[in-house]
């Protein structure tokens, strides 16, 4: 009796001995096949920021080319096509060059560290257009100028922004990226996402490509012009693009010739670069300011900022 007893006590510890073995073993291969997918993931990520990076090169080299082909940047032009599903090994690879130059620069509300009247009244105009309210131009002229005073009823300077819940001051500087609007006052999201197609953050004073500008733009800078009248300017640029001050001027004859002289240009030297990337089962991109310098100068093409997408 006592022997089967102990058969028994026998059985069941190699019984548990096996059955931890095995769970040991199970648990062994589970974290191996998560090191092993985890690697090929960084794997994956790595070479899809690779690609992300070439295919950022390549849009430097494709506004380097362009530059020497002539001042004159329209909508026609290769850079303005966007690469969609370009196939690279595993990858999917696209991209899109947006002409920052084509939308009014917050920072002009400010020249030479003094406020510039007729900037500003082109960011109310514009504003006004897209149904927002005027009053935000005071409130960005406020954080991009250096100085704490209170610029009308729409300004606001440290004060406001210390006695906001989560308080912060004005940057009084100009702005770096877009997404600074939503700590300016006023400014939701709904309004940026509104006046993102319009308006731009560059670090230096930057006239609009009257080639590529939306007539929401073009309006706000030439009120002289009815909506019609730039709609009908719009359409003409498309078959023939203007190829200088002069040529607008002659082509817009009812517009002020100050305006032009001092807020449009015909080519550009701003522009987004962003690349997106598809790798096995990762998603990256990454986007980018690059400015282009004049042909002959190096380097061609300069990185301003450079952020991921996700």
């Amino acid at each position: 009796m006592r022997r089967r007893a102990q058969r028994g006590v026998a059985v069941v510890t190699a019984i548990l001995i096996v059955a931890v073995a095995a769970s040991a073993a199970a648990l062994m291969l589970a974290q191996q096949s998560a090191t092993l997918n985890q690697a090929a993931l960084l794997a994956s990520r790595a070479q899809a920021d690779a690609y992300a990076q070439a295919g950022l090169d390549w849009a430097r080299g494709i506004l380097a080319d362009d530059a020497r082909q002539g001042p004159v940047d329209t909508l026609a032009e290769g850079w303005a096509q966007p690469l969609a599903g370009l196939p690279v090994e595993r990858a999917l690879v696209g991209g899109a060059i947006t002409d920052l130059q084509s939308r009014f620069n917050l920072n002009d509300v400010v020249v030479n560290g003094r406020r510039s009247d007729p900037d500003v009244q082109i960011l109310t105009r514009l504003l006004d257009r897209l149904g927002l309210d005027p009053g935000l131009a005071l409130a960005v002229l406020d954080w991009v100028d250096a100085d704490q005073d209170v610029s009308g009823g729409g300004g606001a300077e440290d004060a406001y922004y210390l006695a906001l819940p989560r308080p912060h001051r004005a940057a009084n500087r100009p702005l770096v990226q877009l997404e600074e609007l939503y700590a300016v006052r006023g400014f939701d999201a709904k309004t940026v996402e509104r006046l993102r197609p319009f308006v731009t953050a560059l670090p230096a004073r930057t006239p609009v490509n009257a080639n590529t500008a939306p007539p929401e733009v073009l309006e706000a800078i030439l009120p002289e012009l009815s909506r019609d009248e730039v709609a009908a300017l719009v359409a003409s640029r498309a078959a023939r693009p203007f190829q200088s001050r002069a040529d607008l001027k002659a082509r817009a004859p009812k517009a002020a010739p100050s305006a032009i002289d001092a807020s449009l240009d015909v080519g550009s030297a701003s522009f987004l670069v962003r690349v997106t990337v598809a790798q096995d089962d990762v998603q990256a991109g990454t986007e980018a300011l690059v400015t282009r310098a004049a042909p002959g100068t190096l380097p061609a093409t300069a990185i301003i900022w450079r952020r991921p997408l996700y």
